[in-house]
């Protein structure tokens, strides 16, 4: 009788992002181990030789699968899914698990999903994805708006279930400092609202000198400090760089408040590490956000391309410092109990246990 194991296929565990982050916290928290999981990487960016390097780690993905299928059997494959690329390598994955007749866990991340599938795919490749969603045993999405979305394309509701991104409990101390500093963490681009905030953060900065706004990403850095010059901000706008591991903690540690006003989220890993910390969040109502942040109770929150809201928002938490940390304490206490690990850890046991029967 063959030896009974699970699988999961997702990115890199190091990537950048947010399923990178929640793979390393699984790990962390010994979840592949005590589900005999075993962890294949589907994708990896390399900076010599992308596109054969690309290709090359899928086709190992595959070869893995197929050794796994023939010399072991198969329980549950626990396949990590976003958009277009990820789509397309995954969609593999599910047709190559079914034939092994593994059970399958689909766990759809990237906040550009629905747009991805509504405006960027034919009726053809909708039908595909359709099919491929309707072929998993469980579909594990990310927030209640994406659940609402994602029946419209599910046969079988039951199907659908929301498992939230999860965060390590925080071990670090917020340490005061003598200027309020406001960070941002993701990657610099429109879709995360970038320039909109330093619009707004323009609005306000004459009445709190002693702020300053810090943008930690990668992306359209050079776009961005180009608007901050232009505005004379330069003096209050701090451009860190990609910021991951204890640097990230460092500045979180350090920071006044949160902010994000994404126009497309999933659920951003972001938020629940700045809520680990008890930051007070400002954040848009994109995604998943609002499943995080409850409007005046843990946070604030905007519509997206609202500039003077988010203006206002900002000024509201630099000015009013004691709601600032009442929310900050709302915010933690809202992380533990329901985006740690002792919380979000069951859910996805008792998913493998159920499919597991």
């Amino acid at each position: 009788m063959k030896n009974r194991i699970n699988i999961t296929v997702a990115t890199d565990i190091n990537t950048q992002g947010g399923i990178g982050t929640v793979l390393q916290v699984l790990k962390q928290q010994g979840f592949f181990k005590q589900t005999n999981n075993i962890l294949i990487t589907s994708h990896k960016i390399s900076p010599k030789f992308k596109r054969l390097n690309m290709m090359l780690t899928f086709a190992g993905c595959l070869l893995r699968i197929v050794y796994y299928g023939l010399f072991f059997k198969i329980n549950i494959t626990h396949i990590h899914l976003s958009s277009r690329g990820s789509y397309s390598r995954k969609s593999i994955v599910v047709k190559l698990a079914k034939f092994f007749n593994a059970r399958i866990i689909i766990h759809l991340h990237g906040s550009e999903f629905v747009e991805f599938y509504r405006d960027e795919s034919s009726k053809r490749k909708q039908k595909k994805i359709r099919a491929t969603l309707n072929s998993a045993d469980k579909l594990i999405v990310l927030s209640k708006s994406w659940k609402i979305w994602a029946e419209t394309l599910i046969d079988d509701p039951q199907k659908l279930m929301i498992v939230y991104n999860m965060m390590a409990k925080s071990k670090i101390e917020r340490q005061a400092q003598p200027q309020q500093n406001i960070l941002f963490l993701g990657r610099l681009g429109h879709r995360k609202g970038v320039g909109d905030l330093i619009k707004a953060y323009h609005q306000i900065i004459v009445d709190f000198p002693n702020s300053c706004l810090q943008l930690g990403g990668d992306g359209d850095v050079e776009k961005y400090q180009h608007q901050v010059s232009e505005l004379d901000m330069s003096a209050n706008v701090e451009f860190l760089g990609w910021v991951s591991g204890a640097d990230k903690f460092d500045y979180l540690s350090n920071a006044y408040m949160y902010i994000l006003p994404s126009y497309n989220e999933g659920f951003p890993m972001g938020v629940i590490e700045a809520m680990s910390v008890g930051l007070p969040i400002l954040a848009s109502t994109a995604g998943g956000i609002p499943d995080a942040i409850t409007d005046g109770k843990q946070g604030l929150l905007i519509e997206a391309g609202n500039v003077d809201a988010l203006a206002n928002g900002l000024s509201d938490l630099l000015q009013n410092t004691a709601k600032a940390a009442r929310l900050g304490q709302a915010a933690k206490l809202k992380f533990e109990n329901n985006f740690s690990p002792d919380i979000i850890i069951p859910q996805l046991l008792a998913i493998y246990d159920e499919l597991s029967e």
